[in-house]
Formats: C-alpha cells, sequence, structure tokens
C-alpha cells in the first residue's frame, strides 16, 4: 500500500486540463465514464465550455434538476479524482447515488485519496445546508465502504435494486 497523498479539494478549472484528460482515459479504459456526462472529446475540443457547465450544475436549472457541488482532487497540481455533492436529494438518488459520489483516478488507488476527499467534502456538504448525507455503494465494493465507514458512515440498509446487480449499501453520514 502508498504512503497517504496530500491532496485538496478545488472547483473545475481549466489549470487541470491535461492531467484531468489522462485521468479521463483511465477511466475510460475501465469503463468507468458514467460520471462524466459526455465524451471524451467534447472535454478534448472545448475545456473551458466543460468547466462552464461543472461548475453551473451547482444552480437549479429547473424543478427536475438537483444542483450538484462538483469538486476535484488535486495533488502538486494533478488532478487524481472527482467528487460530487448533491444539496438535496430526488427520488432516484434515494435509490441510486446519495449526495456524495467519488471516483479516483485508477493509478492513484490505494493512496487515500477517496477517504480523503470525503473527509474535505462533508464541511462543504454541512455549509450547503445537509445536516446528514446519504452515500450509497455495491455491497460488493470493499474500498468504497472502507472509504465511507472511515469517515463515520452508519449502515441504515442493504437492498437489492436489480437481482442482476450487487446489492445496494445505504449509509448516512451526520453532518456537524
Amino acid at each position: 500500500m502508498n504512503p497517504p497523498m496530500k491532496i485538496r479539494l478545488v472547483p473545475p478549472a481549466e489549470r487541470y486540463r491535461e492531467s484531468f484528460l489522462r485521468g479521463l482515459r483511465e477511466f475510460q479504459h475501465e469503463g468507468l465514464p458514467w460520471w462524466f456526462g459526455g465524451g471524451l472529446e467534447t472535454a478534448e475540443q472545448d475545456f473551458a465550455a466543460f468547466v462552464a457547465k461543472k461548475l453551473a450544475d451547482s444552480n437549479r436549472r429547473d424543478e427536475s434538476f438537483v444542483p450538484k457541488t462538483h469538486l476535484w482532487a488535486v495533488t502538486e497540481e494533478q488532478f487524481v479524482g472527482r467528487l460530487s455533492i448533491h444539496h438535496e436529494l430526488n427520488d432516484a438518488l434515494r435509490v441510486v447515488g446519495g449526495h456524495i459520489g467519488y471516483d479516483t483516478v485508477p493509478s492513484f488507488r490505494g493512496r487515500g485519496v477517496a477517504t480523503e476527499m470525503l473527509r474535505q467534502a462533508l464541511p462543504v456538504a454541512r455549509a450547503l445546508g445537509l445536516t446528514e448525507a446519504l452515500l450509497t455503494c455495491d455491497d460488493t465494493n470493499p474500498a468504497s465502504i472502507r472509504v465511507i465507514e472511515r469517515n463515520g458512515g452508519s449502515l441504515r440498509e442493504t437492498k437489492t435494486i436489480d437481482p442482476d446487480k450487487p446489492p445496494k449499501r445505504y449509509y448516512w453520514i451526520t453532518l456537524s
């Protein structure tokens, strides 16, 4: 296991373009582009617009849109992970997703990045007005289970949503 990394959470910014695109390629290589919300080509062609959209996601667009704050984990000015905080829950997020979701760039896993991202994000969630945060993960994801539990997550239930997928775990973290 590698030593923990010193990271900080920052808003999306154009200066992280090259390391973000490298990280995104790693995610896509392992088949995890679901959080990106667009193709690699879009980010490559107009990264400024991509960043602007991520920043704008914190504002409500319409009644059905749940605002979310995007934060990027960086170390030595290099993108190593991403995290988003939904400002509230809708029915879909109560089932899958929760308030906070995160991903660590594959080549940086095992160094405490996700644990530290979540630790730093909890005061941000509190500042957004949340008093507790729901986090969900697959029952078969021991790394995410450890991240959530190390940050005070309390398992409330585990349930099967789709018989073809692993059961989901539902954790709550009280924000103080």
